[in-house]
């Protein structure tokens, strides 16, 4: 009894580990928010516009309105004039202050152009209320957060849902690792593109988590729910989004046995989240069809980028795309504006190193049966997004951008975590020296970035060092000040940092302060079972493997999330 008791208080709690990674990364994407100048994220100018039309009953795309360079809709001049706000964009040498204040008395009804009008309703809707109570700059910092609040919900759903797997923490950390400055830059602006990404992650950890319980989908009743609300998001998002969503059931499918799956689909909970997602996801597949049947709505990409290609053969754009696919990972690290913002060459190095370790991993872990999902991952990231494209080369050019990818390339790492799952967590002294190692070159990396995209917009990028004139003569001042956003940045980054580490690690601080002898820090009372000097990773049990092949025995659940 006294052991069931034990156990029973180490397992995870969904709820307070929900909303406190929620509140984290509501706070990261938060303090990208206010570092990014207004109108600096990819398309934000179309999509905040689209918001404002939405909300004030301008979903659907009427006769007359639509030209070829987007559809014309009537919103607050304040909003209708955020394409002005492009002085410093695809020059990153200008610093952000050449763009004109956005007045907040400017609210008279004026007409604008986006090439957003056909998207899907959905997100612009939550994303545009702050326009109808407010107006200017605080309007627009106001829809960031709203959407804000909305990708870290879902990033928070899809880590808790991982906390639930068996052997949890590979997932989790691997999961972590795909959360690059990239992705967390993206959530601070106004751009579906963010939730499509939040969305997919969640609605594939849910997936997984369910199939990891196939016996008992009672204990996961919350994942169930995320990937039904995950579902109905990704099918009001954008049309690609369903394709990401097709994607990430297809490889957790592939990452489990097709007979647990063939239970998993019986089961009465399963079928009820099934049903409850199934009106949402129709609405899109029906806005799909309206859209598709509406007036044309020709929008177009920036100059430079759309360059159509009508006579070219389609198989040849395919294999274009197959040879760049390589190119876009330093796009997946951090590429932030508009493509004219690139991420500090060593945070590039660093990241990518240990992106490439962790795709090589499966390689080495035998046998490489039981890698299936990771497999047909990486083969739909060679092979969808070049359909993809190939699909608008005629009509369009090439226009992929690495962000496009990023939905599959979170569920790309987080099958890498499940192939794992075979080998015991290490946590000799070693182990924890290397991975504090490993967590202190993230924080710096992520805190890096922040603070050379600042630099970027408040003085500009020169081929002279300018970092000095970050103190003595800013040009652009972000909200409460540049100094103070990098400092709470980092700040933020260290706490989610330590967290994570006490999570994988039992308990053991992310800081040694007993120079170097790492278990002297286990907190009183609390004996650790540890394995030789060296061993980083080892085989499971047989009590383990039993688990993981469905059979009667069950290893101990991991410590208690964060």
């Amino acid at each position: 009894m006294l052991f069931e008791n034990v156990r029973r208080r180490s397992l995870p709690r969904p709820l307070p580990t929900f909303g406190l990674l929620s509140a984290l990364f509501f706070l990261l994407f938060g303090l990208w928010s206010a570092a990014t100048p207004l109108m600096a994220v990819p398309d934000e100018p179309a999509h905040t516009i689209r918001a404002a039309a939405v909300v004030r009953g301008q979903v659907l795309i009427e006769e007359g309105t639509s030209f070829g360079h987007g559809v014309h809709v009537r919103v607050p001049n304040y909003i209708a004039s955020l394409h002005d706000q492009s002085c410093y964009k695809f020059n990153r040498g200008q610093a952000a202050d050449c763009a004109a204040p956005i007045y907040a008395d400017d609210t008279f009804t004026n007409l604008a152009v986006t090439s957003a009008g056909s998207y899907n309703p959905m997100y612009y809707w939550v994303v545009g209320l702050p326009t109808l109570v407010l107006s200017g700059a605080p309007a627009l910092y106001a829809m960031r957060l709203v959407s804000a609040a909305l990708c870290a919900v879902f990033f928070a759903a899809g880590f808790t849902a991982l906390t639930e797997l068996r052997r949890p923490k590979y997932p989790v950390l691997v999961a972590a690792l795909a959360m690059t400055p990239m992705v967390l830059f993206l959530g601070g602006g106004i751009n579906p593109n963010a939730l499509e990404i939040a969305a997919t992650m969640a609605a594939f950890s849910g997936f997984v988590v369910v199939l990891d319980n196939w016996r008992n989908t009672k204990r996961v009743i919350p994942a169930l729910v995320t990937v039904a609300v995950a579902t109905v998001a990704l099918a009001n998002a954008r049309q690609i989004s369903l394709v990401w969503l097709l994607c990430a059931l297809v490889i957790g499918v592939c990452s489990f046995k097709l007979r647990h799956t063939w239970t998993v689909l019986k089961d009465k909970r399963v079928l009820t989240a099934v049903g409850l997602a199934v009106p949402g996801a129709l609405l899109g597949f029906l806005w799909m069809y309206v859209s598709a049947n509406g007036p044309a709505n020709v929008g177009v990409a920036p100059e430079g980028i759309a360059n159509p290609q009508p006579d070219v053969p389609l198989y040849r754009s395919f294999m274009i795309m197959l040879d760049r696919t390589y190119d876009f990972f330093p796009q997946y690290i951090g590429i932030m504006g508009w493509l004219d913002t690139p991420a500090p060459e060593l945070v590039t190095l660093i990241w990518g190193g240990l992106m490439m370790a962790a795709l090589l991993l499966p390689f080495c872990v035998r046998p490489l049966r039981h890698w299936t999902g990771y497999w047909v991952a990486l083969a739909m990231l060679y092979f969808v997004p070049a359909v993809l494209q190939a699909a608008l080369w005629r009509g369009m050019g090439f226009i992929w951008q690495g962000r496009y990818t990023l939905p599959l390339i979170v569920v790309l790492f987080i099958t890498v975590g499940l192939g794992l799952r075979k080998l015991r967590f290490g946590s000799n002294p070693l182990a924890l020296q290397l991975s504090r190692v490993g967590f202190w070159l993230v924080v710096f990396c992520h805190t890096l970035t922040f603070v050379y995209v600042l630099r970027r917009y408040v003085v500009g990028i020169s081929e002279v060092a300018n970092w000095q004139t970050l103190f003595t003569s800013p040009d652009w001042h972000p909200p409460l000040g540049w100094l103070p956003l990098s400092i709470a940045y980092l700040l933020v980054t260290a706490f989610a940092a330590l967290l994570l580490f006490r999570y994988l690690h039992g308990g053991y601080p992310l800081v040694d302060r007993a120079g170097g002898s790492s278990f002297r820090n286990v907190p009183s009372g609390r004996k650790r079972q540890t394995e030789p000097a060296g061993r980083i990773a080892t085989p499971a049990s047989a009590a383990d493997i039993g688990a993981e092949s469905g059979q009667a025995v069950e290893p101990p659940r991991s410590h208690a999330a964060p």
